[in-house]
């Protein structure tokens, strides 16, 4: 969440911007995670490894376009604070909740503070990531632009690969 939300960062400046996103990744953890609980059992594990890898391969792809347009030379920006991309941020940022929440009714921990306190960090750290891209983009868009994506491929494949020998 915390690098994406500083990929993001980089090229989204505006603070309702920001905020926007903040509270969608928000809403798209604890909706994963809800739906995960409400799964939480028999097929869960086979829907929580099929959305750990969608998410992977989600991730990787928005680096590999952040990476690509990093180039270019007439910026075409997919606006990450709504529409597509924006949704496409949420599903590969937020897909591993819901294996998460698939687990939570095995764990004995209440759900509504838990849900909360997932909702508040996810937000606060969005924010700070958001804020960390943004001052990266300041001094070093073209640059923090190709290390972000760079980044979200390279996490995306360390966690398939984490996934696979687990």
């Amino acid at each position: 969440m915390l690098a994406l939300s500083i990929a993001i960062g980089v090229a989204e400046r505006q603070v309702t911007a920001r905020l926007w996103v903040a509270a969608c990744f928000s809403c798209a953890e604890v909706t994963m995670q809800v739906i995960g609980y409400g799964i939480g059992t028999g097929a869960g594990r086979v829907v929580g490894m099929i959305a750990d890898y969608a998410g992977f391969l989600v991730l990787a792809c928005v680096g590999v376009f952040i990476f690509r347009e990093s180039f270019a030379t007439k910026k075409i920006h997919a606006r990450m604070s709504g529409g597509w991309g924006l949704l496409a941020a949420c599903v590969s940022a937020s897909l591993d909740s819901l294996g998460v929440g698939i687990a939570l009714p095995g764990v004995p921990l209440p759900l509504v503070p838990l849900i909360g306190t997932v909702a508040v960090s996810t937000v606060l750290f969005t924010i700070a990531g958001l804020a960390f891209g943004a001052r990266l983009g300041e001094r070093y868009e073209q640059l923090a632009e190709r290390l972000c994506g760079i980044v979200l491929v390279v996490m995306a494949v360390i966690f398939t690969v984490q996934h696979l020998t687990a």
